[in-house]
């Protein structure tokens, strides 16, 4: 039964072609949180501000709190949502997931947009290979158990299917069975509901729209 502080739905202010938008969606829909979506067009409107004074996306809004940023609003929603934790226990894990999901938010997300510099990537995505062939412990993920470090990559690499980069992921073979586990990885809180389908779709991002989530209310 859902707890008593989860019957509002949170609202998430963000913005279709931005991969952080996207990772907080997922991670909302890995952990069992229901969220309405809400397209933010300019950083410097007022009433944004008035959430996010520097401007800061994305912004979450549960009842009166409200905190922004990509990290800090998947952390709070890992948190916040149902089931295990998205941040490994182990010590290395931990640490490879953090190191890959700033390799996602530093070197890839800059890169995204209606056209893509692939060779800019290539060497990026080469040592991503590596690194889904070798994780630190038996699995299909990037540290072998679904981590937030699959959310930073499978957000990122959602948004270069649709601007037409997809062989990226499909001409490696490593990264291609990665993200086939993605796109059907059930929900961490056992909702019944895939987490990668609320990622935002070709159509949203052409279109300027946001889909929310509706799982418990």
């Amino acid at each position: 039964m859902i707890g008593d502080q989860l019957r509002n739905k949170m609202i998430l202010r963000g913005h279709p072609s931005c991969p952080n938008t996207g990772k907080c969606l997922q991670t909302a829909a890995e952990k069992g949180v229901d969220v309405d979506a809400v397209v933010v067009t300019d950083v410097d409107a007022s009433d944004f501000r008035a959430a996010s004074p520097y401007g800061v996306g994305p912004v979450l809004h549960d009842v009166d709190f409200v905190v922004y940023g990509t990290t800090a609003v998947m952390s709070y929603l890992d948190d916040k949502g149902f089931g295990p934790s998205l941040v490994p226990r182990n010590g290395v894990s931990r640490a490879i997931m953090y190191q890959w999901s700033i390799i996602a938010t530093e070197c890839v997300a800059p890169h995204i947009g209606e056209t893509v510099n692939k060779d800019a990537l290539a060497a990026i995505f080469d040592g991503f290979e590596k690194q889904v062939m070798n994780p630190p412990k038996r699995g299909d993920f990037i540290c072998g158990d679904f981590t937030l470090a699959d959310i930073h990559w499978s957000a990122c690499c959602n948004l270069l299917v649709i601007a037409g980069a997809g062989d990226l992921i499909s001409s490696r073979a490593g990264v291609a069975k990665w993200y086939e586990k993605v796109q059907a990885h059930p929900s961490t809180s056992k909702e019944k509901i895939i987490p990668f389908t609320v990622l935002p779709s070709a159509e949203d991002v052409s279109s300027g729209t946001l889909q929310g989530i509706s799982i418990n209310v």
